[in-house]
Formats: structure tokens, C-alpha cells, sequence
């Protein structure tokens, strides 16, 4: 029995997507009032068979901020998958998120120790690693650096991955992932598929800046094989960097332009116009209502210049990343055909 977290998100999606094709006992935490709609969707996508798949998923209601629900949910399970978190850059959503996505995996840590899990698996995120020097590729040795700068999702991805090794030091057997920033289809105003729906829009800026990109499937992959693993003892108590590439920004917004036959970004968005972007953009929401396009991280984001080293788990696994370009094009069609 595999429990997992995060199940109506884009990556927990496509986790349960694989483990019921694999014919996997699999059990997913949601909230009361969660809308499963999406995971459907996204089943659809890739299975002739997607409705009876999602039938084999066993969804449990609970809470983790509720450790007595979790303990009722999580009873009987033998491997743990926590990819649940709160993802803002909302300076209002900053202390919500703290609480959430740090208390949250300490509740859930020490369920799974009061349980005897046998494996755990956390997906934390690169940005638990903090922000480095854009010389040399970050790897899985790269420590945290206390940054005023640093965004309230990346303090709270830290917190959270402290918990996790606080856990392992209680006994409890552990593999973190730390996957860069997550492409692939899911609902198209949100998080990274938003970038598709953006370009689709007619996108007219860019950025200097730069990060790691890899596939939501590769992800989903490197998840199950960690954790499903005969070399359990070898590989246990570490972390790994899921990375498959390092784009410009400017560079992912023209292949995602390329794909959805749109005119690609033309201005160069500099500092300066960053500075002023995420301040206009905040006052407009005070107007609207709405949630700004930018804000002061991800203007900060863009300019910044980061590169990822996720070589470590090819080395480890028989596991290779699918390159970015082909992700792209899977996610163009897929995001064409659904607005269609």
C-alpha cells in the first residue's frame, strides 16, 4: 500500500497515474471539499482506460495540520509519498504557507515514525536549497545559505526538509527529491502550465534569468523508482536533484511559442523594468481583485541566473530525463487539443 500526498495536484496526478497503471494499491489524502476534476483530466490525457484507472485510487479525507486524521488515513500503508505544499509568492500567503508546509511534514514525519513506514519518500524542491552562485551547477552537496532575499516558499521548502531529516535521525528510512521547476500539463492558470496559456495569450517580455527545468513524468518516475528500489540500503537517507536542463528563460518562452504557433517574446524585461512591473502589477490587483501577475520574487526570479546539476540519479538508477524540448511539444499538443 503506497499513501500519498498532494494527489490533486499536477505532480501527484501523474504519480497516481503511473502507480494504478502499475497495478499499485494506492491510497491519496484530499481535503473535504477537494476538486478531483483535474485528476481526471489529466488521466485522460495519456489512457484509453483513464476512468477505470482512477476508479482503483483509494481517497481518504483528512488534514495535515490534523495528525489523528492522518493516523486513520495512513493505516496500513507501507510507503509513504509527500508531495503536498502550499505554493505562493504572495507576501499575504507568506506566513500561511510557513505553517502549512512546515508543520504539515512535521505531523506527517511523525505519523510515519508512530506507524513504522517503511519507506518515505519527500518531494522537496531546489528552492530548499537556497540561492547559490550561478558559476558552478547546484548539486545535492550545495548546503542552505541564509539569504535576506530568499522567498518565503523557499524558507518554507527548507523548514519543511528539516523535518524530514530530523525524522531520518529518529529512525525513520527516507529519500528526498529536489526537482526544479516542474513542466507538464495540468490546470493552465496556475503554476507552470500557466506558461503555456501566457505565451497563448501573446506574450511580449522576457528575461534575462535563468534556471533548471525538467518533466512532471520524469519526476513521477524518479519518485517510484527511488522508492520501489532493490537497492533500498544504498540509496536511503539521501537527497537527488531532478534537473534534465538549464534554459534561459527567453530561450523556454520561444520553443513554447515556437509549439503554439504565437510571435515570441520581443522586449528584454531589465532589472529596472522588473522593479517596475511587480509594483504596477501589485497596485492593479488592489483594483481588481485579483491575484498580481508578478510580484517581488518572481521579478526577482527572473533576472536571476541559476543552474542545476540533476546528473546524480542517472548514476544511481537505470533512469534517463526526457529533453526538454520533447516536453514541450507533448505539453503544446496536449494544451492545443484542450483549448480547442
Amino acid at each position: 500500500m503506497i499513501f500519498l500526498t498532494g494527489g490533486t495536484g499536477m505532480l501527484g496526478a501523474h504519480l497516481l497515474l503511473d502507480l494504478t497503471r502499475s497495478g499499485a494499491k494506492v491510497r491519496s489524502l484530499k481535503r473535504k471539499n477537494s476538486d478531483l476534476e483535474m485528476v481526471e483530466k489529466i488521466f485522460s490525457w495519456y489512457a484509453e482506460n483513464s476512468k477505470e484507472l482512477f476508479q482503483k485510487i483509494e481517497w481518504v479525507e483528512g488534514d495535515l495540520l490534523d495528525p489523528l486524521s492522518l493516523k486513520d488515513a495512513m493505516r496500513n500503508a507501507d510507503y509513504v509519498i509527500h508531495a503536498a505544499a502550499k505554493v505562493s509568492f504572495l507576501p499575504s500567503d507568506s506566513m500561511v504557507m510557513m505553517h502549512e508546509n512546515s508543520e504539515g511534514t512535521a505531523n506527517l514525519i511523525d505519523t510515519a515514525i508512530a506507524l513504522k513506514i517503511k519507506r518515505f519518500c519527500h518531494v522537496s524542491s531546489i528552492a530548499a536549497l537556497g540561492d547559490h552562485d550561478a558559476e558552478l551547477p547546484v548539486t545535492e552537496e550545495f548546503s542552505w545559505k541564509n539569504d535576506r532575499q530568499r522567498s518565503a516558499y523557499s524558507e518554507s521548502k527548507f523548514q519543511a526538509e528539516m523535518e524530514v531529516w530530523r525524522g531520518i535521525e529518529e529512525g525513520l528510512e527516507c529519500v528526498i527529491v529536489n526537482p526544479s521547476v516542474i513542466l507538464g500539463p495540468g490546470k493552465w492558470s496556475t503554476g507552470s502550465p500557466r506558461l503555456f496559456q501566457t505565451v497563448a495569450n501573446g506574450m511580449k517580455f522576457y528575461s534575462n534569468g535563468s534556471t533548471g527545468f525538467v518533466d512532471v513524468r520524469d519526476v513521477a518516475h524518479a519518485i517510484i523508482a527511488l522508492l520501489q528500489s532493490e537497492n533500498w540500503n544504498t540509496i536511503k537517507n539521501r537527497r537527488y536533484v531532478l534537473s534534465a536542463e538549464n534554459l534561459p528563460y527567453r530561450e523556454l518562452f520561444d520553443r513554447i511559442a515556437m509549439i503554439l504557433n504565437k510571435p515570441k517574446p520581443a522586449i528584454r524585461a531589465n532589472r529596472i523594468l522588473l522593479k517596475l512591473g511587480w509594483r504596477v502589477s501589485k497596485l492593479a490587483s488592489i483594483f481588481t481583485g485579483k491575484e498580481p501577475a508578478l510580484t517581488r520574487d518572481t521579478a526577482r526570479s527572473a533576472g536571476k541566473v541559476s543552474l542545476y546539476d540533476g546528473s546524480k540519479i542517472t548514476r544511481t538508477l537505470d533512469f534517463a530525463y526526457t529533453p526538454i524540448n520533447t516536453t514541450i511539444q507533448d505539453i503544446g499538443k496536449i494544451f492545443l487539443e484542450d483549448y480547442e
